[in-house]
């Protein structure tokens, strides 16, 4: 019988013996999941994703005037990059619109940050108004941007930044609060200078959090340019789709949508890799 216990008892032990002893919360994340990387298996969903909406569209599942296959799509999507007056009256002027007030965003947006950390009158008078900014519609004080500065897309720059620099303040804010008060203390014994203290310790410290304010920045951007030109602009991405979709022109609709997704994404991917060489905690 004892015999037995030990035979019982002795795998269990090397079981736990042969369990890391490095605790979970600080073991490095898992790249593969079924033998196959991230990137593999994100590939795996876009073909789905892409391969089911096709099957949709063709079997006559799904009427073509609500949804078209992904192939003519792109065939649409190569047609209207190849027109001069897309690229130039819709495309670029989206594109444009959308850099403007993204890099306005994000300068203006760190900034203002820094400022509301350094003065706790300043941070007491804006902090309130930042909490509560997203439940205002900042789109109906378009009227007013158009008298003070006419129709065009000025109006449509500075709503677009309006409603992306929230995030990067907040972000940007949180991010100084998480230094460590000896960081400070350090400086101080340094005898930096302002500037020195803020592009030396600040800046580097909260980089993972201005970084991931400054990846939203870019989708609130895209997303306040296309629903001010859905809405209110005569050119633009944004007013392009809103004609192909009252016109029925859904080839042109779905085409333009997908020129917006692929641009989205690649901004996102380019910023996320420059952001990624300041972020200290992913050299």
């Amino acid at each position: 019988m004892s015999g037995a216990a030990t035979a019982t008892v002795a795998p269990a032990k090397a079981a736990r013996s042969t369990r890391s002893a490095v605790p979970g919360y600080v073991r490095p994340p898992a790249t593969r999941a079924l033998a196959m990387p991230a990137g593999v298996w994100r590939l795996i969903l876009i073909v789905a994703f892409f391969g089911g909406i096709e099957v949709l569209a063709q079997s006559g599942v799904v009427p073509r005037l609500s949804l078209v296959p992904v192939t003519e799509m792109i065939v649409q999507a190569g047609e209207l990059l190849a027109d001069p007056e897309f690229v130039v009256n819709d495309l670029l002027r989206s594109v444009g619109v959308v850099v403007v007030s993204f890099v306005t965003a994000s300068v203006l947006g760190v900034a203002v940050a820094y400022l509301m950390w350094r003065s706790a009158v300043v941070r007491a008078a804006l902090e309130p108004y930042l909490s509560v900014f997203y439940a205002v519609p900042t789109f109906a004080v378009y009227p007013i941007l158009v008298v003070l500065f006419g129709v065009g897309v000025w109006p449509i720059v500075l709503l677009a930044s309006t409603f992306s620099i929230v995030v990067v303040i907040l972000n940007a804010l949180a991010g100084f609060d998480s230094v460590p008060e000896v960081v400070t203390k350090l400086e101080r014994s340094l005898k930096l200078s302002r500037w020195q203290s803020f592009r030396l310790v600040l800046m580097p410290s909260a980089m993972p959090d201005i970084a991931a304010g400054v990846k939203l920045c870019m989708a609130y951007s895209v997303i306040a340019t296309l629903a001010m030109e859905f809405i209110l602009a005569s050119d633009g991405l944004g007013n392009f789709i809103a004609y192909a979709y009252d016109s029925f022109a859904v080839a042109d609709m779905y085409a333009a949508i997908l020129i917006v997704g692929v641009l989205a994404l690649v901004a996102n991917l380019g910023i996320s890799a420059a952001l990624n060489r300041l972020d200290w905690r992913r050299r």
